[in-house]
């Protein structure tokens, strides 16, 4: 019996170490950068601020991941993801950032939704690709959309998967 009991421990502690084990470690602050091999921008501001951070939490077994896009303040969006979020087999992460239309005659703003999706950059390690990245404004029953990473792409140069990210080595 105590045998039996042992061997139900082992294969129960081995699954538990596989399930973290192929866990990419999402979390972090990441700031972008440029081209394909991820050069850091010549710019002080784009290397001082990060462009995205994400944070973990384990609930029953399963990682969570949430995120700050604290770049879409400036245009008034939201800079908190709606929900966490968890990987999918890809290690694809997308995260949702909404806010409600405010009505007012002089105080209003749009209804914005901004989808982000990012994967482990497998060729730099700490490094993600920003694959999609697009906004969605509704005012007064308008609808604008952009495709934001498109217009990074004609802004500046990045690689074909997406935007590179680099995660801080700093870890405060």
């Amino acid at each position: 019996m105590k045998k039996w009991k042992l061997a139900l421990l082992a294969m129960v502690s081995v699954s538990v170490a596989g399930c973290w084990q192929g866990d990419y470690a999402f979390e972090g602050k990441y700031f972008a950068t440029e081209g394909e091999d991820c050069t850091t921008p010549s710019s002080v501001t784009d290397r001082e601020q990060y462009f995205l951070e994400i944070t973990k939490q384990v609930h029953n077994g399963t990682a969570l991941y949430s995120a700050r896009f604290p770049i879409a303040s400036r245009a008034g969006a939201p800079i908190v993801a709606a929900q966490s979020v968890s990987a999918t087999d890809d290690d694809e992460l997308t995260f949702n950032f909404t806010k409600p239309e405010v009505t007012g005659t002089f105080s209003g703003s749009p209804a914005v939704d901004i989808v982000i999706t990012v994967i482990p950059n497998k060729s730099k390690e700490g490094h993600l690709w920003l694959k999609k990245a697009e906004l969605t404004s509704v005012r007064n029953g308008k609808v604008s959309e952009a495709d934001l990473l498109a217009n990074l792409r004609r802004a500046t140069t990045i690689g074909e998967t997406g935007a590179c990210l680099r995660k801080s080595s700093n870890t405060h």
